[in-house]
């Protein structure tokens, strides 16, 4: 862990368990070369990228074991929600803002993380695309397969949560959503995640 994401976990969590946080967190470095131990990846790439979230299991494993599942998962929230806005925010300051539309400066976001992150492993497909409307279309997530093979699952939603808060700052003149509801991603059930995007004036 970074020393910016272990102050962002330090605010979130001491407010609630005190000095216990930091005991539950080290309990978890032991726990999470189990977890990776249980993880199958293609590409020696793909593991590389992997080896990051298995301490986001571990930690929430350990919540969990001193509560009950929701609240570990509201907690898991106030750390991953701010550590991935923060990381997805730095990347996305690092790209050029010379472009003519909103749309055409999020297309060129969305082709630069194509190539970086978990964007390398996830399987995506535009249906539409064009300066009215960003219709974008994954149908592999890394997360979700992380997480499903270690039995936390629902820890991808936190994932989802970032996108929605990354992309409504990043973009403020765009209106992000996934269609009939926010459910619409692989973390809930689906079999794609949608994204997306079109001018607010248009909607």
């Amino acid at each position: 862990m970074r020393i910016e994401e272990a102050i962002i976990a330090y605010r979130a969590l001491s407010k609630e368990y005190g000095w216990k946080w930091l005991a539950l967190f080290i309990r978890s470095l032991s726990r999470k070369s189990e977890l990776l131990r249980n993880v199958r990846c293609s590409t020696a790439e793909e593991m590389e990228f992997i080896k990051r979230l298995p301490i986001v299991s571990a930690f929430y494993l350990e919540l969990a074991s001193i509560s009950d599942a929701e609240e570990a998962l509201d907690m898991m929230r106030c750390v991953i929600v701010p550590i991935g806005l923060n990381e997805s925010m730095k990347g996305f300051r690092t790209l050029e803002d010379s472009y003519s539309t909103p749309m055409e400066h999020l297309v060129s976001y969305l082709d630069s993380v194509d190539g970086k992150g978990a964007g390398r492993f996830c399987h995506r497909e535009y249906p539409k695309k064009n300066d009215r409307i960003c219709h974008r279309v994954v149908t592999k997530c890394p997360f979700h397969g992380f997480f499903s093979e270690v039995g936390t699952p629902e820890l991808t939603q936190l994932f989802c949560e970032v996108d929605r808060v990354f992309y409504e700052k990043a973009f403020p003149t765009l209106v992000f959503h996934r269609g009939d509801s926010w459910e619409n991603t692989i973390a809930y059930g689906k079999d794609h995640c949608d994204f997306i995007f079109e001018p607010k004036k248009d909607i």
